[in-house]
C-alpha cells in the first residue's frame, strides 16, 4: 500500500517526538500521540504526552510546472503538568519541553528527505484548567509532490 508524501513527514515527526528521552540527552521523555478523533475532549492530558496535530496545508508559491508545493503546518500540544511538591518552575518545564522539541526537530529539516524544508514559528503556551497546561509549539513542513500523485515526490 502506498503512503502519501505528507503521512510520511507526519511519521516522521512523530519518530522524533518519540526520540525525545533522558536516555538520549534531552531534558525529560516525550511520547507522541496521534489523535484517531479530532476532537481531543476524549483525550486524556498527561505529562510528557505530544499530541501531533495535522491542521491545514497551504500552496507555496507560484506553482512550478507538473509539481505542487506545499506548506503543511502542525501543531505539536504538549501537556506539562507539575504537581504542587515540584521543585523546578513550570515556566522552567516548559521552556525545556519547548527547547527540546525545537532542537530534535531541527536535526533533520528534511522529515526523513520527505520535505524540502521545516520552519519552526513561535510557541505559545496554554491554561486550560487543572490538569490542562502546556505549550504549543508549531512548524511548517514544506515539501513538493507530482501534481497528479500526491504518494509521489517531486
Amino acid at each position: 500500500m502506498s503512503v502519501p508524501v505528507v503521512e510520511n513527514i507526519a511519521l516522521d515527526i512523530e519518530a522524533a517526538v518519540n526520540a525525545i528521552t533522558e536516555a538520549n540527552g534531552f531534558n525529560q521523555d516525550l511520547t507522541a500521540l496521534r489523535p484517531r478523533r479530532r476532537d481531543f475532549e476524549s483525550t486524556v492530558a498527561e505529562d510528557g504526552v505530544v499530541l501531533v496535530k495535522q491542521l491545514d496545508e497551504d500552496l507555496v508559491g507560484e506553482q512550478p510546472v507538473s509539481v505542487v508545493d506545499y506548506r503543511q503546518e502542525f501543531a505539536l500540544v504538549v501537556y506539562v503538568i507539575d504537581s504542587d511538591d515540584a521543585a523546578t518552575s513550570i515556566d522552567t518545564r516548559l521552556n525545556q519541553v519547548k527547547a527540546d522539541l525545537i532542537k530534535k526537530l531541527c536535526e533533520d529539516r528534511t522529515r526523513g528527505g520527505y520535505a524540502i524544508d521545516t520552519i519552526i514559528q513561535p510557541a505559545a503556551e496554554f491554561n486550560e484548567g487543572p490538569g490542562k497546561t502546556g505549550v504549543v509549539v508549531r512548524l511548517d513542513v514544506h515539501y513538493r509532490t507530482d501534481q497528479d500523485d500526491p504518494y509521489t515526490q517531486a
